[in-house]
């Protein structure tokens, strides 16, 4: 039986608007252009200069993607010199995220390096007829692609596919704007090749890919996936990979073809054995496969990257939309941040997007995703400076008509829901997205969990701030996904969102009761309040990322500072500071901005007004707002509203009308409080009032 969750229909959240406010000119405030929905960008020879890099941060670039499957370890490295740098005259932050190639199938040809380290290919495009023998090898080298040879290093690949199967052959990052693919149907196998004939006259140049359609195949028997016997790795991945976490701070590995929850673990293992402990997961949502394994995928990766080119292979066009709102529902409900990919593929070329990539641009933003990825745009493209600041203009037009009330509404019933309803039935993988009424989907039972009966947060001095572990308050998250039975190392699951908890010999989870966690309920709250009080920002001091994550869950129409403050750690051999990456990695949670504070500043009164401060300077609130926080205050986990002074360098004091109001971490009676008393335009409520 289906989970309640799973058969809502996911809807846009559009507020109502009259036609002078939709159609009257949007300024479009640099100062929030990047800071709700996030852009990805990736880095190539049209963009990775110092001087192009300042303009993209300038412009809205969040994160700044380097693609392994194309490229020298000379490039790559340039390109984060140069980003660095980029930071230092803009004095933003940009997370680093780094795509492996892994199962890429890719097609050899010959290449030289330019000058500066850009593999380049001849640019004579390969001729394709109609009804032609099209043979892709194994043993051919590099001189041997033709239009009859495509010669292929992958030497697994005749044994992964079958007879009358279709391949996809295009050209790396190839966009719709460019020209069409090559399709293939499967003729012959043999050890060491695969003859096929062509479906489809073709000219194809630059890199090319192939590609293994999986639209006869059925979700529920993706047991027999063609890529399980590729390595999730190839060598040059692991090379650079490990030349690069030596020289440079890597936020992201982007994992391409992931098809399950065991090829997270696998890559979290590599990247430790590499010192990359930091360094936060990805999965790469391509392929059929993924899908049918999304929810153990998303319940231990640290984000999802929506590849809607892929995916298109192998779906019908007409699924493709229902998929997207399926799998960003799912993401939203346990606050894991989702980027989509291929939004505005004509602006390779021309300046403008076309009116429906625009729309396909705001209806993902109103969908709930988190951010958007560019790809070819911004690699190759001649505009990739305007393609990012149309981007990101996009995006905040959309943000500007999201029903954050609506959509915080129906998240918080997901909650409820989700907690409850996993704890005491049946729960399937993906394949319960239903695309098919006649598919006969496996569902996975799961065993039931204890939470800990008690609140465990140690007290770390007597200062205004204290460190806590966020990790910690909730021992009562689950995700229930089916990779949590056996010996799964929950060590390895992600920091961000609702956290799933290890097995006890308890099994007195059943209870019908519904209950939402410790630091949900407290983000739920805040961002309640916050919008009830039209406050100006929310603030949240961060330590692992979770509560900032699940703020950015319900979507506040305000921005929201998330405050890091670096802390030294013992790795028994030295010590290392901890909290820059996390600062960076924000930078895929939609509404997040994250701050720097002077390391080991964490019981400096000042913390809180620095944050308000700053928050004025970069513009996201103004002198006289209200502010909402959540922090740690003498052990205790609490929303606190301040008032920002005239002169917006500071919060005013209580005794200045700056009230405040604490609700402590796990009281729902002051949480309740809070949200009936606060109204729209009125001052928060005072101590002195909340006890009447």
């Amino acid at each position: 039986m289906k989970t309640r969750f799973l058969g809502r229909a996911k809807q846009h959240y559009f507020m109502d608007a009259d036609m002078s406010e939709v159609i009257e000119e949007d300024t479009h405030d640099m100062a929030h252009l990047g800071r709700g929905c996030k852009v990805v960008v990736t880095i190539g020879p049209a963009s990775h200069s110092v001087e192009t890099l300042v303009q993209l941060l300038a412009h809205g670039m969040s994160c700044a993607r380097l693609d392994l499957t194309w490229g020298t370890m000379q490039f790559h490295s340039d390109t984060l010199r140069n980003l660095a740098e980029a930071m230092k005259v803009t004095k933003k932050l940009c997370a680093v995220w780094v795509d492996t190639s892994g199962r890429e199938i890719v097609v050899t040809r010959p290449t030289h390096v330019s000058d500066d380290g850009w593999l380049c290919l001849d640019q004579t495009p390969v001729t394709f007829s109609k009804g032609s023998e099209v043979v892709i090898s194994t043993k051919g080298g590099v001189d041997d692609c033709s239009s009859h040879v495509l010669p292929i290093t992958k030497k697994e690949l005749p044994a992964l596919v079958h007879m009358g199967q279709h391949l996809q052959v295009g050209r790396y990052m190839s966009t719709g704007a460019e020209g069409g693919s090559l399709m293939l149907k499967v003729t012959g196998l043999a050890k060491d090749e695969i003859k096929c004939v062509a479906l489809n006259d073709a000219s194809l140049a630059g890199a090319l890919m192939i590609l293994v359609s999986h639209r006869d195949t059925s979700l529920e028997h993706h047991s027999e996936d063609l890529n399980k016997s590729l390595p999730l790795f190839t060598e040059g991945d692991k090379t650079m990979i490990m030349e690069m976490g030596k020289k440079y701070e890597i936020d992201y590995v982007s994992l391409s073809y992931c098809n399950s929850a065991q090829d997270v673990i696998e890559a979290r293992d590599l990247l430790n054995n590499f010192g990359l402990m930091q360094t936060k997961i990805v999965a790469k949502i391509e392929r059929k496969a993924a899908i049918h394994n999304f929810e153990d995928i998303i319940a231990i990766a640290d984000g999802i990257l929506f590849s809607r080119g892929n995916l298109g292979l192998d779906f019908e066009p007409e699924e493709m939309a229902h998929l997207q709102k399926k799998c960003i529902l799912r993401c939203n409900a346990i606050a894991r941040p989702i980027i989509l990919t291929r939004f505005v593929d004509t602006m390779v070329n021309t300046p403008r997007p076309t009116r429906a990539e625009a729309t396909d641009v705001a209806n993902a933003v109103l969908d709930g995703c988190d951010g958007v990825m560019l790809g070819a745009e911004t690699l190759r493209g001649l505009y990739p400076v305007e393609t990012v600041e149309t981007v990101a203009k996009l995006c905040r037009s959309a943000e500007k008509y999201f029903d954050y009330r609506a959509h915080h509404e129906q998240l918080m019933g997901e909650a409820f829901d989700d907690e409850s309803t996993l704890r005491r039935s049946e729960m399937g993988s993906l394949s319960n997205l239903d695309l098919s009424s006649a598919s006969n989907h496996h569902m996975h039972s799961f065993p039931s969990y204890a939470r800990s009966e008690t609140l465990k947060i140690s007290k770390r001095g007597s200062g205004d701030f204290d460190s806590i572990n966020e990790d910690r308050i909730d021992d009562d998250d689950i995700l229930s996904p089916s990779m949590l039975e056996g010996t799964t190392d929950m060590s390895k699951a992600s920091s961000f969102g609702v956290m799933p908890i290890s097995r006890s010999s308890s099994p007195k989870m059943t209870e019908p009761t519904s209950y939402m966690s410790k630091v949900e309920s407290i983000a739920s709250s805040a961002v309640r309040s916050a919008e009830k009080i039209n406050a100006g920002l929310i603030i949240v001091f961060a330590q692992s990322g979770r509560t900032a994550s699940l703020v950015s869950k319900y979507r506040p129409p305000m921005p929201v500072i998330s405050v890091v403050v670096p802390t030294l750690q013992s790795n028994k051999l030295g010590w290392r500071l901890e909290g820059k990456y996390l600062a960076r990695q924000c930078l895929i949670m939609r509404g997040i901005t994250p701050l720097m504070a002077a390391p080991m500043s964490i019981r400096d009164g000042g913390l809180l007004e620095e944050a308000v401060a700053a928050g004025c300077k970069e513009g996201l609130c103004k002198p006289n707002d209200y502010a909402v926080a959540i922090l740690s205050e003498h052990g205790n986990f609490v929303v606190k509203v301040v008032k920002v002074n005239a002169e917006g360098d500071g919060v005013l004091p209580y005794s200045e009308g700056g009230d405040v109001f604490f609700a402590p971490g796990g009281d729902t009676d002051a949480h309740r409080k809070l949200s009936e008393m606060a109204s729209f335009a009125t001052p928060p409520v005072s101590p002195k009032a909340a006890n009447q």
